[in-house]
């Protein structure tokens, strides 16, 4: 009996430590050119770009095709919900039309293949609350993830993202990544403003 007192300290004592081996120091060093990457496998370059990422840029206008890499891609208005959250953002969700000209079916993401990017040089990722609330309240709205049919075409509301209030001004960027996810060389760039809003 008198071993098994043991089993309690000995929990504690490695939960303690596998606490402590987890944190990591918020003081760390970090050079200027670090910043957060959409692609975990990405290499770091010496100037501080990603290699393979956005190597591409294409410009296109809200209702204008971009093709690019196999596919044909627009954006057709910005839909924002009304929904707001706790903090007073607005769910801001894509209608977008997404032709696929290869002979491959495959699947696209709010999270991996869309972004926005602010004025500030900040970019606003997909939020999964969105998701919820869209799934139940937007009609025409696509689950991620969505498929892209071969020789085919995809059309629906996207995403969505959580932007502050009044704000109405940024670009939206897409990678025509086909069946190869993590292939994020080109980027679309759709610069909107408020009255791309309906």
């Amino acid at each position: 009996m008198k071993r098994y007192k043991f089993i309690p300290l000995i929990l504690a004592a490695a939960m303690t430590l596998s606490a402590a081996v987890g944190c990591s120091d918020k003081n760390s060093s970090s050079s200027e050119n670090e910043f957060i990457s959409h692609d975990s496998n990405a290499v770091v370059a010496t100037d501080g770009k990603l290699e393979g990422i956005a190597e591409n840029e294409v410009s296109a206008a809200p209702e204008e095709e971009a093709n690019e890499n196999d596919t044909v891609f627009t954006l057709n208005r910005i839909f924002d919900s009304g929904n707001v959250d706790e903090d007073g953002k607005h769910f801001i969700y894509l209608d977008v039309t997404i032709k696929n000209n290869s002979a491959t079916e495959y699947e696209m993401s709010a999270l991996n293949n869309f972004y926005l990017l602010m004025n500030d040089g900040s970019e606003t990722l997909f939020d999964i609350r969105t998701q919820i609330y869209g799934v139940k309240n937007v009609e025409n709205y696509a689950n991620n993830p969505f498929i892209i049919p071969a020789n085919g075409s995809f059309s629906g509301i996207v995403g969505g993202f959580l932007v502050d209030d009044g704000v109405k001004d940024f670009t939206v960027c897409f990678f025509p990544t086909l069946n190869v996810s993590s292939d994020k060389s080109t980027v679309v760039k759709v610069p909107i403003t408020e009255a791309n809003f309906k």
